[in-house]
């Protein structure tokens, strides 16, 4: 079974999001940093109203291979984003779990 863990430095939201499978034997980490100033940074800047575009999160790709583990959602599949349903999942998904990563909902 597949498992991913969470690891922060001092409680902050800072640090690595890690994938480990003893099955197949191979493990995945990524710096999650990026992501994070990333969405503060767009939050923080607001939405523009000339635009038609309002981004909902910045996904690390870690979390989105975690969340197609953990509940089958694959937001790279293009099908998955053209159902407005399978993005209501990934959206609740997102609040629920990371809401760290949400830029604007």
């Amino acid at each position: 079974m597949s498992k991913f863990n969470h690891k922060t430095l001092d409680g902050d939201l800072e640090g690595t999001i890690e994938f480990e499978d003893g099955l197949r034997g191979y493990s995945v980490a990524q710096d999650i940093k990026p992501f994070l100033k990333e969405a503060a940074d767009e939050k923080a800047m607001g939405f523009n109203k000339k635009t038609h575009y309002r981004k909902f999160a910045s996904i690390p790709d870690v979390v989105a291979i975690e969340i197609l583990d953990n509940h089958g959602i694959n937001i790279h599949d293009p099908e998955v984003t053209r159902d407005k349903w399978e993005m209501k999942k990934f959206k609740d998904i997102v609040i629920k779990e990371y809401p760290y990563l949400i830029v604007s909902t």
